[in-house]
């Protein structure tokens, strides 16, 4: 490499001249000049020029910083060659670390929001479509496991590795009746049975078979899925740990079930048994049924029941209407009529998410109590040495009464800052309502919407192609 050379900058501190910079994460190095002037000869004469740094002399202030990797000799040239002055010159850059991928997880069985039932062309949902139970074999592979990457180390400017965040394995998938391949790659079921997944492991269940339930069954109770091939009867019951199929009817009975519910026909209730279902519940009808529902709801019609659901609510087919009952639900309910032309009282209401950082108003809380308990004892002190004699003029106390005021002060002070504060965050506490209710045709009087507390009015004798949703902290009427 070709250096310069000048006789001024060997007289001068190298210090003076430049100054080397290292960014926070030790990746990059940088030189600044600075510009110092030639003294003047003893004639006055040579006017004044700054000192130039050498290339040579730029190697050897990174060098005594200790910076030996990724120094870019090309560049120290061309800024010895045509120095710039006060503004930092990358001159060395280490080379960064590659993180590992993460780890993931192939399935090869359906999730339960991938499944679809076929819907014909008039509408009609094909209940008794048996895919929706994915039956699997002894020895058949669920899913491939991809595992994690190592990752490629880096180096910084001074020669010392960086390392790399290795890549994080995937949550195992393994459930119940579930075995791994010899390299961890392949999930197989153990035995056959049907897929159930619970959050992200996979479970396969031995499946539970009767042609009904009654009195030649009993009462179901099975930590795996029932299908039932007939009617569940008036005054039985099933619990199930996963699925329920039930291919007739459910018929003045409890069923529940941990997963989804399937009933072929539809839902007849009475006597006051629940039908609860920790997943989705399909059903071709719902009559008279008091149901709890932790997913969505389709169906072809609901008359006259009491439902919770804190999915959504889909009525489709020839009929997709709710008439008479009361339905609390979080999400969507989307139905080609609600109500009917006799006005049968039919309520609705959308349950609300509440929003609060309830995290800081505790926190701002505690802290509130362990300040006020603090302030209380500071008190207390002062009270006693107020009755002492000669304690009772502020002018002349001991400093360390003093100060013991002065903190009582300050506490006060900071007690009424954080209750400010706990006011204000609760003020913005707020209700949201992420549900509607869609009316395909026709919204009828009798029908009573309740976002909350707050109720829908309209005044037409009904209402048709209309969407009711929340929004800005009001009830909107839109269409369809």
């Amino acid at each position: 490499m070709d250096l310069q050379t000048n006789s001024d900058a060997s007289k001068v501190d190298l210090n003076d001249l430049l100054e080397v910079i290292v960014s926070d994460d030790n990746m990059t190095g940088y030189i600044l000049l600075k510009k110092r002037q030639r003294e003047e000869g003893a004639d006055g004469e040579q006017p004044p020029a700054p000192v130039i740094v050498t290339a040579e002399q730029m190697l050897q202030a990174l060098e005594k910083e200790g910076i030996v990797y990724g120094i870019k000799e090309d560049t120290i040239r061309k800024l010895a060659m045509r120095p710039v002055y006060g503004i930092k010159i990358e001159v060395a850059k280490g080379t960064e670390s590659v993180d590992g991928e993460d780890g993931y997880v192939n399935f090869f069985v359906k999730r339960d929001s991938e499944y679809k039932p076929e819907i014909s062309e008039e509408g009609v949902i094909d209940y008794k479509n048996l895919d929706y139970f994915q039956q699997v074999t002894e020895g058949q592979v669920l899913c491939e496991i991809i595992k994690e990457t190592e990752g490629t180390d880096g180096i910084n400017i001074y020669g010392n590795p960086v390392p790399a965040r290795r890549g994080s394995p995937p949550a195992s998938p393994m459930g119940k009746n579930t075995v791994f391949n010899e390299d961890g790659t392949k999930l197989i079921a153990a035995r056959s049975g049907v897929v159930r997944f619970i959050k992200d492991y996979i479970d396969v269940n031995e499946v539970l078979y009767v042609r009904s339930v009654d009195q030649s069954t009993g009462n179901i109770n099975f930590p795996g899925d029932v299908i039932v091939d007939g009617d569940v009867n008036y005054g039985f019951s099933i619990k199930s740990g996963g699925n329920v199929m039930v291919k007739g009817v459910i018929e003045g009975a409890r069923v529940e079930a941990a997963g989804n519910i399937h009933v072929s026909r539809g839902i007849n209730g009475s006597g006051g048994e629940k039908v609860i279902a920790g997943g989705n519940l399909r059903s071709g009808y719902i009559e008279s049924a008091d149901l709890i529902v932790e997913g969505d709801i389709i169906s072809d019609y609901i008359f006259d029941s009491n439902i919770v659901c804190n999915g959504n609510i889909t009525l489709s087919g020839k009929n997709g209407c709710v008439i008479g009952g009361s339905i609390k639900l979080l999400g969507e309910l989307s139905a080609t009529c609600i109500g009917n032309e006799r006005e049968r009282p039919t309520r609705i209401e959308l349950m609300g998410i509440v929003y609060a950082d309830t995290e800081a108003i505790e926190q701002l809380k505690r802290e509130k109590e362990e300040c006020e308990s603090s302030y209380s004892k500071l008190v207390e002190i002062l009270e006693q040495f107020s009755k002492l004699p000669g304690y009772d003029d502020e002018d002349s106390e001991p400093e360390e009464l003093r100060v013991i005021r002065q903190q009582a002060a300050l506490l006060k002070g900071h007690i009424d800052f954080v209750t400010h504060k706990i006011d204000k965050l609760e003020k913005e506490i707020r209700v949201e309502y992420p549900g509607a209710v869609l009316c395909k045709r026709k919204l009828y009087q009798g029908v009573k919407i309740y976002f909350g507390n707050q109720m829908f009015h309209f005044e037409l004798d009904n209402l048709e192609r209309s969407r009711i949703f929340w929004a800005d902290g009001e009830i909107i009427h839109g269409t369809l």
